[in-house]
């Protein structure tokens, strides 16, 4: 089976980074009760978060950046024998922590910068991101550091790299107007709209999937496979976990 990674603990508790975190936390630390309860009777918010389940791989090690309430995690950590959740808001943690705990599932959380994981490269065959990228100012960064954590290719033994699997609100294709004006609906409570498989292929993963939905298509679903690892990108990474390791253990 899978080892929980050093950073993440069985029991509930979050991993504190002195890294700067998002001016946001307090504004989703009081929102957690409220977004869990809504999540809970929307079941069209759950459809669509659950969109990414089929483009999982079968077994192994994911992460799931930005979990919220937990949800889409509960699912994941009934399915896998290693799910793992990260979160810059210690209200969303904690509600996710009591739905795990609810449902007898383990608890492997943590409160960190999706920009700088504190993870190891290539640890996880699969990372999963509903909702939570277009709120971070620096994506680019973050579908960086994504790659980086995803395990390479290992043409070898017949195994795939890992996969990005990602749901985010974005402009329609088709410029339709209804979801257009949703699109800008996100934009004005400050979410940022952009091209997901753009930054994905300028992060090392290679757009396998992508398709509109949701209403005016206005929601995408995009899946990204990870090329092989250049050393420098590897070097680099590993620079990048050893300075968020340090930062946790000061």
């Amino acid at each position: 089976g899978h080892k929980t990674p050093k950073l993440f603990l069985n029991k509930y508790k979050e991993v504190q980074l002195v890294s700067q975190l998002f001016n946001l936390n307090a504004f989703y630390d009081r929102l957690a009760p409220a977004y869990a309860a809504a999540m809970e009777v929307a079941p069209v918010w759950r459809r669509y978060t659950e969109a990414v389940l089929p483009h999982l791989p079968d077994s192994g090690a994911v992460l799931e950046v930005g979990p919220g309430p937990g949800l889409l995690l509960a699912r994941l950590s009934a399915r896998y024998p290693l799910a793992v959740g990260l979160d810059r808001s210690s209200g969303m943690l904690r509600q996710a922590g009591r739905r795990l705990i609810r449902s007898r599932l383990p608890v492997r959380l943590s409160r960190g910068d999706a920009t700088i994981l504190p993870i190891a490269s290539g640890s996880f065959d699969a990372v999963a991101m509903t909702f939570a990228l277009s709120a971070i100012p620096d994506g680019l960064a973050v579908v960086r550091e994504i790659a980086r954590v995803l395990r390479d290719p290992d043409p070898g033994r017949g195994r795939p790299g890992g996969v990005l699997v990602l749901v985010d609100a974005g402009y329609p294709g088709d410029g339709n107007l209804i979801g257009t004006c949703l699109a800008r609906l996100w934009e004005l409570f400050g979410d940022h709209m952009r091209d997901e498989a753009a930054l994905m292929e300028e992060a090392g993963l290679e757009v396998i999937t992508r398709r509109e939905f949701g209403v005016g298509d206005s929601i995408r679903l995009v899946v990204g496979r990870k090329r092989r690892m250049t050393p420098e990108a590897h070097d680099a990474g590993a620079s990048s976990a050893r300075c968020g390791s340090r930062r946790e253990t000061k």
